[in-house]
Formats: C-alpha cells, structure tokens, sequence
C-alpha cells in the first residue's frame, strides 16, 4: 500500500492529514468470561480426577461367548488332546443337512415380498 499511498500523494492536490491512530478496543466482558472460562475448566478436569479417584469402580461385564452344548466338551487336559487311545467325537459334520434336489428344499420365498421394489415392470 506504501506505492499506492505516493502515487496518490503525488498526483493529488490536497494535503491529507494523516490517519490517527486507532485506540486498541478493550471489552469490560473480557475478565468475567476469561474468569469463567476458567472456572467450568477447573470444573471438568476436578470431575474427571474424582471419576479416577474414586474407590469404587464399575466393573465392566464382559460377554463370554457362549458355544453349542453339542459341540462345547467343556474343560479339556493337554494330555487328553495328545493322547491317541480314546475314541474322540468329529463334530465336522455334526448338523449337516443334505438336500439331493432343490425341490425338497420347497418354494418358501414364492410368497416373498421384494420392499423398495415396484409391483410391476415397467417398460421404456
């Protein structure tokens, strides 16, 4: 702006006064909102000190998977794993169902409603 401000100094006929200086603003709000700005901080970090402070503690209860009785042994020993005496149960193919043609399997989605699709075709 300084080669603007010659330019135009240059070419003009008028002396301009120069600017005076603007006074700095000073908001009378400042010091109550810095003060209670303060404050609600204060407030959060007490609140999170007293959570972690606190004897007692929630005890999280996670959820154990729970497997199918039929294939759950329960509680085995190493050495029943290694061990090649016992007959031990194939769960493999444990409830496998086979269907020799698809029409045992029957048409129960005939009657099916498609949501969000329209009744009819429509042609263009």
């Amino acid at each position: 702006m300084g080669f603007i401000n010659r330019i135009k100094k240059a070419f003009s006929s008028k002396s301009e006064e120069e600017e005076v200086g603007e006074e700095e603003f000073h908001d009378p709000y400042q010091e109550t909102m810095a003060e209670a700005f303060v404050e609600r901080q204060q407030s959060v970090i007490d609140d999170a000190m007293n959570e972690l402070e606190s004897s007692v503690q929630k005890a999280k209860s996670e959820i154990a998977p729970k497997a199918a009785s039929e294939y759950d042994v329960g509680e085995v020993e190493v050495l029943e794993l290694l061990s090649e005496d016992e007959d031990r149960e194939d769960h493999s193919e444990m409830n496998v169902i086979e269907h020799l043609s698809v029409e045992e399997i029957g048409g129960h989605l005939d009657s099916a409603r498609i949501e969000g699709d329209l009744p009819k075709e429509i042609k263009f």
